[in-house]
Order: structure tokens, then C-alpha cells, then sequence
């Protein structure tokens, strides 16, 4: 992307609404005086007259005496969020800037209004632009937590942030942008009108402005690389949010009935590896978490005895990392899973997957999954170890099978494997297992640019068999033809030369 002059884009207006909570907004409106430039931001705090109304505003007079460009106004009445954005902006606010709405429970980093505008302006199309945030669900960094007991937490989110910045996209498309930092332009405003009254006193009204702009082709993005920390709304609390946002969330299906489809899918194919497993890529997480999906072992090991003592080496080594404080998931087929005698109390226990946690890493039984099972594990592990446990030689695994699909599962999951666990000696399983956890502290000590290389890799190949149409109901051996013929059909040759022919003839019809 070329480089803006920010000198030729427009002014902005960072509006705070202020209704309560007189600690976050003074911390609020510090971060603000450090990291906004008067040359080019103005910071328009509007008092809501919340029960507090009055010591409020003797204490926002005061923490900005002496600010250049902060101006503070108060409602003659309580408007709610919605009709104090709108009055705001159409009527205090009259200038040509464009709008930047900030909640006032929110500690803005340096850098983070430069950023978002430059993402506004990074394409005609961008119209509303969101930052992300440790509280903001979609725009959540990380958007996934590894472990069950792990909790956000600004640090987390700041360490995150820091080692991921530079390698995020500078900008994702979304759905809708998240209001707590919204930042949209004049024009649009002009032309399509800020919040829509129906949706007061909030909830659902930045969605409803996102979708409207939609209509006319305007995008919703968020600027990765801005970081705005969110405390997280106390405007309502109980019942009435409750009522208010099942309320607004029924008037929003009501008028986009794609809303909700759109952002399920998002959610599922929109959000990228690096964002979904950012707490697992980045060192420091709360707890070390790991999944061991021996589905399929009576496959690999059909021999009674053989399988006995594969199912009495997974036994041992998952005590052996529940000792040392690993969180562990093990998914096996029904009788594999009642022959591991393993506390449920302790260990997750699943004959499938029924969830969208995120784990460290994968241990996935070498010819055991298919392509369907390697396209979930797609989305659950950062990282994937290949686990051998039969009696055959080092790629039999992936070549000595007659099942064709099981045998292009194996070559896959051999290329996107961190780790190849195979067991050379007696009790071998139960010792690769068990140096999972130390392989994986040593690999995120590597570059993280290797690291999400392959992952990225990894990504790109099953995304093509997650989001095929009607996937839910295709077969597995439909989705390894479906993902094969496009791989094949799009490293040919032929597809390259017909792609041209097809450019050519498109520049030739447009000159006659």
C-alpha cells in the first residue's frame, strides 16, 4: 500500500460519549492527551447526564484544562448513547472531520487513530474502521484463548499485539465493525445518516450503520494494527441489557436477514490463522494445551495385543503431562476410549469434536485421519505432531494402504506436521508423547515468520475443504476429490493458459 499523507486527509472528530464510570473515563481521557496531536485531532467529550452528572463534570474540567483541542458540552437531558453519538455529530460537531466514536471505558495506545485512518483511506471503499482490542469479540486479540481456565487480560492482549503486529494483515473485512472505536467518514455520514433512533437507547446501532453503508458497497474493516484497550460496557447491566440487545439483535435479523449467516461465517473462514491462534503462537500463554486424536487406531494397529499396549502408553503419558500441568483432550473411537481408563474429571474425553477451542498443538495418529478430521484439526491446533505407532517402515503409514483417501490424509498430514513422533523402542509412544511439551517451548523460541509460513500453508490447504459448498453433508471422499481436482486444476499448466485466454478475450470484446 503507498503511503498517505496524512496532512491531505481530513481532520478528525474523537467523540466520548460520558455517562458513568468516572475512573475508566480519566483514564480514558489521559490516554487521549498523550496520544492524540492536536495538529490533527480534536476530542469532544459529551456529558449524558447519568445520575453522576454533576461530579463528572467538575472532574473532566479538570483533567483537561490546558488540553489544546478538547472541548467538553453536556446534554440539557439524558439522550442515551444512540442520541448523544447523533447529536454529536450533527448538531455540536459541524466541521467537515471525520468521526471517530470512542466508549469512554477505552485506554487508546499511541499510534491507534494514525492507523485506523490510514486503513480508511487504504481503499475508496473502506467505510467504517474498528481497532482491535483485548474486549471487542470479533476484533479480539487474541480472538482465541488456549485453555479451558484461561481468562482475557490486558497483558495478555499487549504481549500479544506486540509480537504479532507486524506480521498481521494491515487490514480484515468484516461483517460489521465493533463500536466501541469506530471511526467512519463525513461523506458517509452526510449521505446515509449516523444511528438510527429505533436502535435507543443502544445496542445494535454500529451494526445497523455498518450494514446500511453495506448496501452501497462500503466495507467494514479492522485496522489491525491499532490497539484500543476496552474495559467493557457498564452502561446496562441485568435484565434491561438483556432486553435491550435480544430486542435490537431481532430488529437487525429482521432488517438483513443475511446478518447472521454472514457473521457465522466470518467467524468460521473469515478470521485468519495468525488471528486464531495468536495466543498459541506467541509465547507466554497461561497454560500449555494439547489434543491426542487416536480416531482410527484400530486401523493403523489392528492387532489386539499391539493396541493394548498403544492405549497403555497414552494412558501413562497423559498422567505424566496432567503431573506437569498440561491441559489435555483426547479424542479416540469408543471402545479406544474406554480401554484409556482416564478420569473424565481430568482429561477431556470425545469420540468427536464438539467445540471451537483452540489448542497448542496436535497429536494425530499417522493413517488414522481423514481428510475431513485434518480439516478440523485445521482450525483446533496451532501445530500439528504426526504419531506412528504401527510396525511398518518410515512411510508406510502414508503409501502401504488401499484406501486412497486415507493415504492422501497421511501425505498431508506428514507435509503440515511440526513434529514426526516415531516411536523406535519399547514404551516409544509414551516417551514421544510425553516430549511434546518441551519440543513446544523450544519452537516458540523460533522465528515466528517460520512458524506462520507454514501455518499459513497448512491454512490455505484445508480452507479450500472446510468452506466447500454443502460440506455439511458432503462425504469425505467427495471433499478429498473436491480439494484435489482444485489443487491440481490450479497448478496446472492448462488453468494458466485458459485464465489468460480468458483475459485476453475480455480486453479484445472491450476494443471492438
Amino acid at each position: 500500500m503507498a503511503q498517505l499523507d496524512a496532512a491531505a486527509l481530513p481532520r478528525i472528530t474523537i467523540v466520548v460519549p460520558v455517562y458513568g464510570d468516572l475512573p475508566s473515563l480519566l483514564i480514558c481521557i489521559k490516554a487521549l492527551r498523550s496520544v492524540t496531536d492536536p495538529q490533527r485531532h480534536d476530542v469532544l467529550l459529551v456529558n449524558d447526564c447519568g445520575p453522576d452528572a454533576d461530579e463528572i463534570e467538575t472532574a473532566v474540567l479538570a483533567a483537561v484544562d490546558g488540553a489544546i483541542g478538547f472541548r467538553y458540552e453536556r446534554n440539557d437531558r439524558n439522550l442515551g448513547f444512540v442520541g448523544t453519538c447523533n447529536r454529536a455529530v450533527q448538531e455540536l460537531d459541524t466541521s467537515d472531520n471525520d468521526v471517530l466514536l470512542l466508549n469512554s471505558d477505552t485506554e487508546p495506545r499511541a499510534g491507534f487513530v494514525e492507523e485506523m485512518q490510514a486503513v480508511l483511506y487504504a481503499h475508496q471503499k473502506h467505510g467504517v474502521v474498528c481497532a482491535r482490542s483485548n474486549n471487542a469479540t470479533i476484533a479480539s486479540l487474541p480472538y482465541r484463548l488456549v485453555g479451558r481456565s484461561s481468562v482475557p487480560s490486558v497483558q495478555r492482549t499487549e504481549a500479544v499485539f506486540a509480537a504479532l503486529e507486524g506480521t498481521l494483515p494491515r487490514w480484515t473485512v468484516s461483517p460489521v465493525a465493533m463500536g466501541f472505536c469506530f471511526l467512519t467518514k463525513r461523506e458517509l455520514i452526510r449521505r446515509f445518516g449516523l444511528f438510527d433512533s429505533v436502535f435507543a437507547p443502544g445496542y445494535g446501532e454500529e451494526n445497523d450503520y455498518c450494514l446500511r453503508i453495506d448496501k452501497a458497497g462500503f466495507r467494514s474493516v479492522i485496522a489491525n494494527r491499532a490497539l484500543v484497550i476496552h474495559e467493557g460496557s457498564k452502561s446496562f447491566v441485568g435484565e434491561r441489557r438483556d432486553a435491550l440487545r435480544d430486542a435490537h439483535q431481532r430488529l437487525l435479523e429482521e432488517r438483513y436477514p443475511f446478518y447472521g449467516r454472514a457473521t457465522r461465517a466470518f467467524m468460521r473462514f473469515g478470521i485468519g490463522a495468525a488471528e486464531r491462534f495468536a495466543d498459541a503462537l506467541t509465547p507466554g500463554s497461561a497454560v500449555t494445551t494439547m489434543g491426542i486424536d487416536i480416531r482410527g487406531l484400530v486401523r493403523v494397529a489392528p492387532d489386539d495385543e499391539r493396541r493394548g499396549a498403544v492405549l497403555t502408553d497414552i494412558r501413562a503419558a497423559v498422567r505424566t503431562l496432567l503431573r506437569a500441568g498440561v491441559e489435555v483432550e483426547v479424542l479416540a473411537d469408543p471402545a479406544d476410549l474406554v480401554g484409556l481408563r482416564l478420569n473424565p474429571a481430568q482429561v477431556t474425553l470425545a469420540t468427536e469434536v464438539t467445540t471451537d477451542a483452540i489448542l497448542h498443538v496436535g497429536v494425530l495418529l499417522a493413517g488414522g485421519p481423514d481428510t475431513g478430521m485434518l480439516a478440523t484439526a485445521n482450525r483446533r491446533y496451532a501445530y500439528w505432531a504426526a504419531l506412528s505407532v504401527a510396525d511398518l517402515g518410515e512411510a508406510d503409514w502414508a503409501t502401504r494402504t488401499s484406501a486412497l483417501g486415507t493415504r492422501l490424509a497421511g501425505e498431508d498430514l506428514a507435509r503440515h506436521s511440526v513434529w514426526r513422533l516415531k516411536p523406535e523402542v519399547e514404551h516409544g509412544v509414551r516417551d514421544a508423547i510425553e516430549s511434546v511439551p518441551s519440543q513446544l517451548e523450544s519452537l516458540l523460541q523460533s522465528p515466528l515468520a517460520d512458524r506462520l509460513a507454514q501455518l499459513e500453508d497448512r491454512w490455505r490447504t484445508y480452507r479450500t475443504v472446510d468452506s466447500a459448498p454443502g460440506s455439511g453433508a458432503t462425504t469425505d471422499a467427495q471433499l478429498r476429490r473436491l480439494r484435489a481436482e482444485i489443487t491440481s486444476l490450479q497448478d496446472s499448466l492448462s488453468y494458466r493458459v485458459g485464465s489468460l485466454a480468458v483475459k485476453s478475450a475480455k480486453r479484445l470484446a472491450r476494443r471492438r
